[in-house]
């Protein structure tokens, strides 16, 4: 029987969850401590090559019945699964909060997605059902193609949208048939183990989801155990690139295939005619929102140089008063302020804030406003994951197209403008996996395919898109007269 979320959230050492049952014995533990409240929350367990292995064990052995558990049957349990996330908000906002230290308005964000993301899901396992005829050689042979879930899955998710980036993949992956290994992040295992017990009490069965969680200095041993387990059909990462990176040699090195969700260097293009003031609004936001450490929030604004004097004013203001009254939230990676000490040593200028501001102890910045940031800092192509807007000035659509593009991401990129078709010509130049036209860059449909492109990573999530990630394609043919056709083949 499955532990409630309330007994979860007040869990003193957070286990590991293996074939239905949880386990707090076996190995070492470490902290999880809260850079907002300056204290340590409690302990997690930490996995080990063995406990790794159990749970690949566990999701193998589930996978021979769940794959024929009937779409109704994983369409109703995703559908419950959601409304006992609904029910139980409070708790996970709580513990969200306490783990990753975000303002209060952040989990509100993340749980009313995470559910409607389940719901979205949950509508489009259907869609995989059936099979499609194909034509078949020679004449008196017929076939068919069918889609069928492709096996464990190892899902490693992040800390900073934690109910989003696991709730949505969890509800792929065994909506279309599949169990799962998920590698909780360390920084936020409660959060993530609130959220998966949301699954078990809507009826997952045991071993559809294993949930384990490692220290960092064991993390290497342990994900390569997963990844080189020959139960294990695919490897779901979300997370930095440079831990991908060496994910990617891993599934490469075991051959097993990826879908991976990295971050960007998300910018917003301010054309001449744009809506001044809703477009400075939407980059601010963008900008410094959840303290920046948003995977596509808004880190570039390219603005026409006509406009670019009152605009980058109107963005000052803006930036000043979106934290007015509000208590500045803990980061969680001291790697921000590094990135803004290097652009401040090379020349840039900061227009509001700096790293000067802040709290080291926390790992929190004030809002900052950077101009002449330069291709030698480390800030122009590495993700900065911090409260702080480049400012850029160009004289032609041409120019900001180039520079949106001179990077080593593509995930997210708006362009503010009344022209729509000018908006559209843009878009097709940018070498992104979405366009918002008048919105922010953080932003993306629960009904539509969320992706991108070069270093931000590959595949597809949510709706049927999401479902298809985690299925594969089996030929059938057959003849009517099996022993001829053999000899004319």
């Amino acid at each position: 029987m499955s532990t409630k979320l309330s007994e979860v959230k007040d869990m003193k050492v957070v286990p590991f969850l293996i074939d239905g049952k949880h386990e707090t014995t076996g190995t070492r533990t470490f902290p999880i401590f809260s850079n907002q409240l300056q204290r340590e929350l409690c302990l997690a367990q930490s996995a080990d090559s063995k406990t790794a292995s159990a749970a690949a064990d566990s999701a193998s052995k589930a996978f021979k019945t769940w794959k024929h558990t009937p779409w109704m049957t994983r369409r109703d349990i995703l559908l419950r699964t959601a409304d006992i996330i609904r029910r139980r908000e409070t708790e996970l906002k709580e513990t969200m909060i306490a783990e990753t230290s975000c303002s209060a308005q952040w989990p509100e964000f993340q749980i009313e997605f995470t559910i409607n993301v389940i719901r979205e899901t949950a509508s489009r396992i259907s869609s995989l059902v059936g099979e499609i005829p194909a034509m078949a050689s020679p004449s008196d042979s017929f076939g068919f193609i069918f889609r069928e879930a492709l096996g464990p899955v190892l899902l490693i998710a992040p800390w900073n949208a934690a109910t989003i980036l696991s709730g949505r993949s969890l509800a792929s992956i065994i909506g279309a048939g599949c169990t799962v290994v998920f590698k909780a992040s360390e920084l936020s295992p409660k959060t993530h183990h609130m959220l998966v017990e949301a699954f078990l009490e809507a009826g997952v069965p045991s071993g559809v989801i294993n949930v384990i969680q490692t220290a960092r200095e064991d993390a290497a041993g342990v994900t390569e155990t997963l990844i080189s387990h020959p139960a294990i059909r695919k490897v779901e990462f979300i997370g930095s690139a440079g831990v991908g990176s060496k994910i990617a040699e891993l599934a490469g090195k075991y051959l097993k295939p990826l879908l991976m969700e990295m971050g960007d260097k998300s910018a917003a293009i301010v054309l001449e005619d744009a809506d001044m003031e809703a477009s400075a609004d939407l980059c601010i936001f963008g900008a410094f929102v959840h303290h920046g450490q948003v995977c596509f929030g808004t880190e570039r604004v390219i603005i026409m140089k006509s406009v670019a004097e009152n605009f980058i004013q109107l963005l000052k203001k803006k930036a000043e008063s979106f934290h007015a009254g509000l208590p500045v939230t803990a980061g969680m990676s001291k790697g921000a302020h590094d990135k803004l000490l290097d652009a401040q040593s090379k020349g840039a200028e900061f227009i509001l804030g700096g790293p000067q501001y802040g709290d080291i102890l926390k790992h929190s910045l004030a809002p900052s406003i950077v101009t002449g940031v330069t291709k030698d800092m480390t800030m122009w192509n590495e993700e900065l994951f911090g409260p702080c807007l480049a400012v850029y000035v160009v004289d032609s659509d041409e120019e900001a197209t180039e520079l949106v593009n001179d990077t080593a991401y593509g995930f997210s990129a708006s362009i503010h403008t009344k022209d729509l078709t000018r908006a559209l010509n843009i878009s097709k130049e940018l070498d992104v996996g979405q366009v918002q036209v008048n919105g922010a860059t953080i932003y993306c449909d629960v009904n539509l395919p969320c992706s991108g492109m070069k270093r931000t990573g590959y595949g597809y999530q949510h709706g049927r898109w999401g479902l298809e990630e985690f299925t594969r394609l089996k030929t059938f043919t057959a003849s009517m007269n099996t022993h001829e056709n053999m000899m004319t083949r």
